[in-house]
């Protein structure tokens, strides 16, 4: 399941507390590393945590589509966390709408730039 142009890094391991105060456990894997983007996913009960840091553009984002497309084998249902994207280009953006648009996603923390971008544009938002 990863996709990686260099090496990546290990899967890690984090421990928690549930609402109900038993302890929880999540690990981070490594979906797909290149130079400028890293997509981990965090498993978690309820939707997984798709996460994206670094740069998305015209170079990778047939790589990122691919990536989360393969990415809905892990669940059905997933939050895709932008929190980490430093970059975009409309490409990018473009590759991650046509993504929501095929449903079973939710976009968090977009940043400013991109939702600038995609009104900018006329694209709808996530």
């Amino acid at each position: 399941m990863i996709t990686t142009r260099h090496d990546a890094a290990p899967c890690t391991h984090r421990v928690g507390v549930s609402p109900n105060g038993r302890a929880t456990t999540s690990s981070e894997q490594v979906l797909y590393v290149d130079p400028f983007l890293r997509i981990t996913c965090v498993v978690q009960p309820g939707p997984s945590v798709i996460k994206l840091h670094g740069e998305i553009d015209r170079g990778n984002c047939r790589d990122v589509r691919t990536t989360l497309d393969r990415a809905r084998h892990i669940d059905h249902q997933l939050i895709v966390d932008l929190a980490g994207v430093t970059f975009t280009d409309i490409s990018g953006v473009r590759t991650l709408r046509d993504f929501a648009a095929s449903g079973g996603m939710k976009v968090r923390d977009a940043p400013r730039q991109m939702r600038r971008l995609m009104d900018l544009i006329g694209l709808a938002r996530f």
